[in-house]
């Protein structure tokens, strides 16, 4: 790629980053000039590039950035594809960049959020189904509405929502994890990478929290 053309594509990208900032709700303005450039660019690096990197990551982190903006319903399939495709190539040539871990982990992590939301919705929705008007219940009453309600959790662990979730989690909790290790040992761990894996579920979250010294 020539040297004009990754100018080109730095400006668009720090616009774009810029935009989001001042105007996040502009998102869709950018859909399709990513998808221009998206549409004719695949990273077929074979050999590692410093130099390319420097831009290649920011790039895919301002796509990614748009893709999943509107998570809870599911973000842009294509863009959030191609990002995932771009990362995870780039990772054959540089396995242990934590950075470039992080993005892949997030992308799966943000893949969850629809399923999440819709769980988290019905947990909703379930609690303020089960609460009481007027009198105070009895010792009995108290008791059959908890385990009802522990009979309803325990249904809801295998709904569509819950096994798609658990199984997105998955990929996301492994590069999370091996972006922590390798920030670690380079002494180089964020609250930001330590925010996102507390995004993930509790029990999945357990071994990442832990391997960081939490």
């Amino acid at each position: 790629m020539n040297e004009h053309l990754v100018i080109t594509l730095q400006s668009t990208v720090d616009l774009i980053a810029s935009t989001l900032d001042t105007n996040p709700s502009a998102w869709r303005d950018h859909l399709q000039p990513i998808r221009d450039i998206t549409a004719s660019l695949e990273f077929l690096d074979t050999a590692p590039d410093d130099s390319r990197k420097q831009w290649q990551l920011p790039l895919i982190r301002v796509f990614q950035r748009v893709s999943f903006t509107d998570a809870d319903n599911g973000g842009v399939p294509d863009i959030a594809d191609w990002c995932l495709r771009q990362s995870l190539t780039l990772l054959q040539l540089y396995p242990e960049d934590f950075g470039l871990l992080t993005l892949i982990g997030r992308n799966w992590l943000s893949r969850a959020q629809k399923s999440l939301a819709k769980i988290h919705q019905a947990e909703r929705d379930s609690s303020s189904s089960g609460g009481s008007l007027g009198q105070p219940l009895s010792r009995s009453e108290e008791q059959q509405m908890a385990a009802r309600a522990a009979v309803e959790a325990e249904d809801r662990l295998h709904t569509a929502d819950y096994v798609e979730a658990r199984g997105i989690l998955l990929p996301a909790t492994e590069y999370l994890k091996r972006s922590v290790d390798g920030a670690t040992v380079q002494s180089q761990l964020t609250g930001g990478l330590l925010a996102t894996v507390s995004h993930i579920h509790p029990a999945s979250r357990t071994d990442l929290t832990n391997n960081a010294g939490c």
